[in-house]
C-alpha cells in the first residue's frame, strides 16, 4: 500500500489524478450526447468529432482564459432536450437546432459582460447558495446508481433495487465500495482506484471486449462545422431561453463549488462552451457537474486542465474504440458517487435561519435528482420559497429581482421540462 500511494503521490504533484479522473467523468457525457445526435440525424464520425473538439477547446479557455481547473462537456439533460423535443418530436433539423446553444452562449456573455449576473446572484436568498453544493452531490450519486443498475425502475414503485445477479451491478457495487473505502483512508486515491477497479473486473469477467481496430483519424468534421440554420430561429426564441436559464443557473450553482470568488469565469465558461458548440456542432457545452469535485490541489489548476485536454487530444482518434465502449458507462460509476460524496461533506441545515429556507432547501435536494434537472429542482425550491414567504407575512423581504428569475423558472418547467 505505502509504494502504492508513493506512486500516486507523484502523479498528485503533477495534477494528473485530477486530470484523469476529470476526463472519465466527461467521457460518460461525450458518449452518450454523441448517440443522441447521432439519433438526430448527425452523422456519427462527423458529430464524435465536434463533440470532442468542442470539450477539448472548451476546457482549454476554462484553464487558460478563465483559470478554472474544470473539464467542460456536453450536458446529457439539456442536449436531450435539443435531440428529443425539437428535432425528433418538433421536426426541426439538427441544423436548425444547433442554433439554440450558439445564440444562448452569446447571451450568456453579454449578461456577464455587462454585469447583469450580479444583480441576479444579490437576489437570490441565502439558502440556495448554501444548499447547492450538496444538490449537485445527491443528483451525482442518484445518477451513479441509476448508470451503474443500482437502482432500476419497478412495477411497483418508481424504483427500486437492482439485481446482485447483474453483472454491471456487481462490477459498479464492487469498485464503488472499493473506491469509498479508499476515499475515506487516502482521499483522492479512492476515486482512480475504483476506475482502475471497474475496468479490470470488466476486463477479466469478459463482459467488456475490446475491439479489434482502436484507432481512425478524425473525420467528418467539415459535415458539421459552421452547418447552423437560421430559417426557423423565431420558432426557436423559447427553447433558447430555455437553454440560457440551465446554463446560467447551473453556472451559478457550479460556482459555489468551483470558486466562488469566480463566479463570472464560471458562468462565462458555459456561455463560450456553448457557443463553440453551436458553431463545431456539438451541442450545448458547460462545466461539468461532476469534475467541480476534481480539485484536488488548488496550487495545480491549470495541470489538471492540460492532462484532460491531452486526453481529448487522443480520443479524437478513437473513434472506433469509444463506438464499442458507449454502454460500458458503469466504469465511472465509483468516481460519480465518490465525487457527490464530496459535495455532501459541507451541507448543514442548521446553518439555515428559518424553517422556510429549511423546506425549500429540503424540497430542493429532493427534486433535482428526482426529476434529473438541476435547473427545474432550483426553480422549484424558489417558488416554494417565495409562497411561503409571501404567506407568511414575510413577503417584504423577498427583493423585487427574484420574482422574474422565479417566472422565466416557471417558465423553463412548463416549456423545457
Amino acid at each position: 500500500m505505502n509504494t502504492y500511494n508513493k506512486f500516486l503521490d507523484k502523479f498528485i504533484e503533477t495534477g494528473a489524478v485530477a486530470g484523469i479522473v476529470n476526463y472519465a467523468f466527461i467521457l460518460v457525457n461525450i458518449l452518450v450526447v454523441t448517440k443522441m445526435w447521432q439519433r438526430a440525424g448527425m452523422p456519427y464520425n462527423g458529430v464524435f468529432t465536434a463533440v470532442v473538439l468542442s470539450s477539448l477547446l472548451a476546457t482549454a479557455a476554462a484553464g487558460v482564459k478563465y483559470r478554472l481547473g474544470v473539464a467542460v462537456a456536453p450536458g446529457i439533460a439539456v442536449n436531450s432536450f435539443l435531440c428529443y423535443d425539437l428535432i425528433i418530436c418538433h421536426g426541426f433539423t439538427w441544423q436548425e437546432a444547433m442554433c439554440v446553444p450558439l445564440v444562448a452562449g452569446l447571451l450568456i456573455l453579454f449578461v456577464v459582460y455587462t454585469g447583469a449576473y450580479h444583480r441576479l446572484i444579490r437576489s437570490l436568498p441565502g439558502y440556495l447558495l448554501q444548499v447547492i453544493p450538496g444538490v449537485i452531490g445527491v443528483l451525482l450519486i442518484y445518477r451513479g446508481l441509476i448508470m451503474g443498475n443500482l437502482v432500476i425502475g419497478t412495477p411497483v414503485q418508481i424504483t427500486g433495487m437492482g439485481s446482485i445477479n447483474d453483472p454491471i451491478a456487481i462490477i459498479a457495487g464492487v469498485s464503488t465500495l472499493v473506491a469509498l473505502i479508499l476515499w475515506c483512508r487516502n482521499g483522492e486515491y479512492g476515486i482512480l482506484s475504483g476506475l482502475l477497479t471497474a475496468v479490470f473486473f470488466a476486463l477479466v469477467s469478459g463482459y467488456m471486449v475490446l475491439p479489434e481496430a482502436w484507432f481512425s483519424l478524425p473525420m467528418g468534421l467539415m459535415d458539421t462545422v459552421l452547418q447552423v440554420s437560421t430559417d426557423r430561429f423565431a420558432e426557436l426564441i423559447g427553447a433558447v431561453l430555455v437553454v440560457f436559464l440551465v446554463l446560467i443557473s447551473e453556472g451559478m450553482a457550479l460556482a459555489q463549488v468551483v470558486d466562488r470568488d469566480n463566479e463570472a469565469g464560471v458562468i462565462m465558461s458555459n456561455g463560450f462552451a456553448s457557443f463553440l458548440g453551436g458553431v463545431i456542432a456539438g451541442g450545448a457545452m458547460s462545466v461539468s457537474e461532476a469534475s467541480a469535485a476534481c480539485r484536488f490541489d488548488s496550487r495545480y489548476t491549470y495541470k489538471p486542465v492540460w492532462i484532460t485536454v491531452i486526453l481529448l487530444l487522443v480520443t479524437l482518434f478513437c473513434a472506433p474504440l469509444l463506438l464499442e465502449m458507449a454502454d460500458y458507462g458503469f466504469i465511472s460509476v465509483s468516481a460519480v458517487i465518490c465525487a457527490g460524496c464530496c459535495l455532501l461533506q459541507n451541507l448543514k441545515f442548521s446553518s439555515f435561519n428559518d424553517n422556510i429556507s429549511i423546506l425549500a432547501g429540503v424540497f430542493t435536494l429532493l427534486l433535482v435528482p428526482l426529476w434529473g434537472s438541476l435547473t427545474a429542482g432550483i426553480g422549484c425550491g424558489l417558488l416554494v420559497y417565495c409562497i411561503l414567504m409571501l404567506t407568511s407575512g414575510r413577503g417584504s423581504e423577498l427583493s423585487l429581482e427574484l420574482l422574474p428569475i422565479v417566472g422565466l423558472f416557471v417558465v423553463y418547467m412548463i416549456y423545457g421540462f
